[in-house]
Order: structure tokens, then sequence, then C-alpha cells
């Protein structure tokens, strides 16, 4: 009768525990995957009421739910904190097969030539603000994240928080730019964009040139990389309508990490390049 009656409490204390359990929606960015540990490391945004912006590994409820992980992939999830412990789960990844132009949702087909994650990227010769030639094979031994933009943009949210990001990622490893970390901008408006006017457009953002540099190319030349980055664009009315793709290619050339959108933080893709750098 004592044994069932220290059943009876244990099981009271656990149900106890799970209702006092606080839930926390948050979202971020995936850096690193460990299914054997169950664990999954995050670059999440601030959890209001719970903890600031940081990157963090948390430990998934269900395994499977972080199974098709990917670096650079942008999810919601829940934090789930009793006691000592905490988990993650309800897993979700953003949609990433559609954009919004003129208030109607365009279904999108990625290019077939978009390359798998761990993928070698192939290499490229491009020209940078200062009319130089620059090849991606010339930076293999670095760390080097890529973005599409272009110059006339008009959405302050789209090429602008792009470029902005990348100033930020700038000023982060200021002391390794051009030594161990590149970053590559390309327009995907070749035709205005001239060497001249991306030297214009890269002094706004404060860019060294060692270790940012905006390329320009032939149209053929550009739409070749960025295909292989998944990137969707086309003219319209004197613009270009795109999607947003920004990449990171690891020491050996591979590609490590690709997030769509252009909502994530500096700090975040700062973070998919730490953790790139801290691979070895």
């Amino acid at each position: 009768m004592t044994m069932i009656r220290v059943k009876v409490a244990i099981s009271f204390l656990a149900v106890a525990a799970l209702c006092h359990a606080k839930r926390f929606h948050a979202e971020g960015v995936v850096l690193r995957v460990d299914p054997a540990a169950r664990t999954v490391l995050i670059s999440h945004r601030a959890i209001p009421g719970y903890m600031d912006a940081m990157a963090m590994p948390f430990r998934a409820a269900n395994a499977r739910e972080i199974a098709n992980l990917k670096p650079g992939e942008a999810i919601t999830f829940d934090l789930v904190v009793s006691g000592t412990r905490s988990r993650i789960e309800r897993i979700r990844t953003a949609s990433k097969d559609s954009i919004e132009d003129d208030s109607q949702k365009i279904n999108l087909t990625p290019p077939a030539e978009r390359l798998s994650l761990g993928a070698p990227v192939p290499d490229f010769q491009l020209t940078d603000q200062a009319g130089e030639t620059v090849r991606l094979s010339a930076f293999k031994g670095k760390v080097v994240a890529v973005n599409f933009i272009y110059t006339r943009c008009p959405l302050p949210e789209v090429c602008p928080r792009l470029s902005a990001n990348f100033a930020q990622v700038q000023r982060r490893f200021a002391d390794l730019m051009g030594k161990d970390v590149v970053l590559l901008s390309l327009t995907l408006d070749p035709q205005y964009d001239t060497t001249a006017t991306l030297a214009a457009y890269a002094k706004i953002w404060r860019a060294e040139h060692l270790g940012w540099k905006f390329l320009t190319g032939s149209e053929e030349d550009i739409g070749r990389v960025a295909r292989a980055f998944g990137m969707v664009y086309w003219p319209e009315e004197g613009l270009v309508a795109h999607t947003s793709e920004t990449g990171v290619i690891g020491r050996g050339g591979q590609l490590s990490a690709l997030v769509s959108g252009s909502s994530f933080t500096a700090a975040q893709i700062g973070d998919l390049i730490a953790a790139e750098l801290e691979i070895h």
C-alpha cells in the first residue's frame, strides 16, 4: 500500500511540473544540427520574458522534428521550460516557395541549378566596384558570405536591409575581413549597376574593398551564379522583382548554409559565419 502511495505521489509531482511549465514562442535561424544528441544550435531572436537574442543549443522533444533541418533555415518553435529542464517542440520551417507581388501570392519554382547544401560552389569570375577581376576560387580557405542586391531597389526591407546586415557583419568581423571572412554582394541589375555605380553604393555602406566586394558582370554570368544559390528574378517595369537568398560558403568551397528572405538579422548571418569559422 505504501508503494502505491509513493507511485501516486511521484505521478502527481510529474503532472504538477508539466502544469507549471512555461512555454515561449520563438523564431530563429538554424546554425547546426546534431541528430544523435537530439540538439539544434539556433541563432534566435529575443524571447520576450525569458532571454535576449543569442546563439543557443536546444534539445528537441522529438528527434523527428529536427531530422530534416538544414543550416540557414528560418524556423519558429516553442521553448518549454520546466524546473531544471527545457526542450523545443512544434518546430516549423518558413515557406520559401512564394512571394507577394501587388498583394498577390506568386508561387515560385526553384531553379534546377540550385545547389544542395554541402555541394561545391562552382567557380565564377566577375568584376568588383574597383574594376578588378574577382574569382571565387581566390577565396578558398576563407568563409565567404554571398547575397544578391541591386542599387535601384526601392524596398527598404529588401536590398537595403541585406546591405545593412552585411555592414554590421563587416563591423563584427573587422579583424578578420579579407583574411578569414569575405562578403560578396552581386547585382541583379548589371546593365545599370556599373562598377562606378557599385563604387558609389559601396561608399554608402562604408564597405572595405579588401573584405566586401560588390560584383557585376554579364547577364549570363550573374544569372549562372544566382541560379546556383536558388535565386528567382525577372525585370518588371524598369526594376527587378526577385527572391532573396544569402549563402555561406565554407573554407573548402562548399555551400554550408542558405538563408531565404531578408527578414533575418545581422546577428543571425554573423552567427552562421562564426559557426563555420569554428569548424576549422
